[in-house]
């Protein structure tokens, strides 16, 4: 995923496509919403048996769980590509509209990566969900994230916060 400049979750969704594509797939791979997965293909509908279990293996080969849920196949980054995120520092404009995002991403990116609980994952995912929208939908959106983390740090768990903020960095 470090190889696909632009936004992050855009990213994923079109490495999913590809290899959903390159295993003889058809169909589409959209953001899902809050909770759970992060994308969905209904490519599985589309193929016969023998192709469906290639497209499973082509995608999980990518980094992805598949989890079969009716007719739709939902997918999940599994936490080596979430780790992936991109290492960059986030300036922040603190004359622009998106100043308060930007910090709270500067301010993530400071913390150490830290293996991902699942608390943590869900953070970064909501967070990949978040950023593949326009960005007046990322700003309103930030207080959500901003919530999830404040509950998590009130336990002690920071992970997840690192990614998050490199994500959210990348699509400011």
């Amino acid at each position: 995923m470090a190889a696909v400049s632009g936004n992050p979750a855009v990213a994923l969704r079109t490495l999913a496509r590809e290899a959903m594509l390159a295993s003889g797939g058809r169909g589409f791979v959209r953001f899902l919403p809050p909770g759970g997965a992060l994308l969905a293909t209904d490519a599985l509908c589309r193929a016969e048996r023998e192709q469906a279990e290639a497209i499973r293996k082509a995608l999980r080969a990518a980094g992805f769980v598949c989890e079969d849920a009716g007719a739709l196949l939902l997918l999940t980054p599994q936490d080596a590509l979430l780790a992936a995120a991109p290492d960059i520092q986030t300036d922040v404009d603190w004359a622009g509209e998106a100043y308060a995002a930007q910090a709270l991403a500067r301010r993530w990116q400071a913390r150490p990566p830290l293996p991902l609980t699942p608390a943590g994952r869900q953070l970064v995912l909501e967070t990949l969900r978040l950023i593949w929208q326009p960005q007046a939908c990322v700003l309103e959106g930030i207080d959500a994230l901003r919530a999830r983390a404040a509950v998590m740090l009130r336990v002690g768990d920071a992970s997840g916060l690192h990614e998050a903020g490199a994500y959210l960095g990348a699509a400011l």
